[in-house]
């Protein structure tokens, strides 16, 4: 069972929380993540009742990256706080999460749209899908 997780952005204005086993945990390679992160980011994907955001809904900016696709920041500092997929997943950022000692921190078990992935070489050998599972 996957551990419960909590995140508070940089300047600690927003936050969330997590819970459960993610319907999907990855590397993504799409090229909206690498232009936003500088490289594939480390994510997982909750159901709306898997996750809650626990402060700063006011201080977020709401940006559709793609068609029904919405990155929410904060805007204070910038941080990536959680995205919303056409299918209702959050997506969170993985690389900042404070996990409980309930269970097992979640880690990246597959790489998505590796067609986007750019000059990166993929040595771990975890799964590769050329788009979203």
């Amino acid at each position: 069972m996957s551990a419960t997780g909590t995140f508070t952005c940089l300047c600690d204005t927003t936050g969330w929380e997590v819970s459960g086993e993610p319907a999907i945990s990855c590397y993504c390679h799409c090229k909206s993540c690498r232009v936003y992160g500088g490289d594939a980011s480390q994510v997982a994907g909750y159901t709306p009742e898997q996750f809650k955001l626990t402060k700063g809904e006011d201080n977020l900016i709401k940006y559709e990256s793609a068609p029904s696709k919405f990155r929410h920041t904060c805007k204070t500092c910038g941080c990536m706080i959680y995205n919303i997929l056409p299918n209702g997943l959050k997506v969170v950022p993985l690389g900042g999460i404070n996990w409980a000692d309930d269970g097992k921190p979640v880690v990246p078990n597959m790489h998505i749209f590796v067609g986007d992935k750019g000059l990166e070489d993929i040595t771990d050998g975890l799964p590769q899908h050329e788009s979203f599972p």
